[in-house]
Parts: structure tokens; sequence; C-alpha cells
């Protein structure tokens, strides 16, 4: 009956071949292709953001200096002097202005992140 609506594969004899070499779905893609497209999207969300990508913004962050040779470590420094509610701004801006990597930025706010959730734990004595 062709109408079934169970799937059932086709027999075929054994292929030595791909008992060897596995098929590789080339439809799929990488993971280095899915990391510079999420690279590119949140440069291009940051961008968008604070106006440098569409139309003027007027950006109010304290002014900070942070470039693409700092450490993560002189990075969360330099943050340290700017108000905690703007320093994930302050990582999207940086990132926006070609000031930071998409790597580093992605790092940075994971860990302002985990930071913002440790210090809402309340520790019972």
């Amino acid at each position: 009956m062709d109408d079934d609506l169970v799937y059932k594969k086709p027999r075929q004899g054994p292929n030595i071949g791909s008992a060897l070499a596995p098929s590789v779905d080339s439809s799929l893609p990488t993971l280095e292709s899915l990391q510079e497209k999420q690279r590119s999207e949140l440069i291009e969300m940051a961008q968008v953001r604070y106006g440098i990508k569409g139309s003027k913004v007027q950006i109010n962050l304290t002014s900070i200096q942070i470039n693409s040779v700092m450490t993560e470590a002189q990075i969360f420094k330099a943050l340290l002097a700017a108000p905690e509610s703007e320093r994930a701004d302050q990582i999207l801006y940086a990132l926006a202005k070609g000031d930071l990597s998409a790597d580093m930025a992605n790092q940075i706010l994971a860990s302002l992140a985990l930071l913002g959730k440790f210090k809402k734990i309340k520790i019972e004595p």
C-alpha cells in the first residue's frame, strides 16, 4: 500500500564506502558559521541601539575608556567608574564603536549577568 503514513527506509545492500566515511549533511551550518553569525548580529544590534547604524541617538553614559587592547580584568576595573546600571550598556557601546571584540563583549556581559545573580542571593545565617 503506497499511501501508508509510516515512513519506511528503503532497503539497500551494504555500502562499504558509507560505513567508512559517514556522510556530512552540507545543509547544516558549522559551529564557526553560527558563532560568526552570532557575533555579527550582536555587533549590529549594538550599533543600531546606540545610533552608530541607523538614526541618531543621544547617548548619556558615564565617560570611561575601553579599548581593544585591554584585558578583561582591565575592563572590569574601568567599569567600576560607571554606575552599576550602566555597565552592560558600556560594554555594548564599546562593542558598537569597534573598541571591543564580540567575543570579549559576550564574555564580559555573561560575567556581569552572573555577578548580578550572585548579588540577589540572600545568605541566611
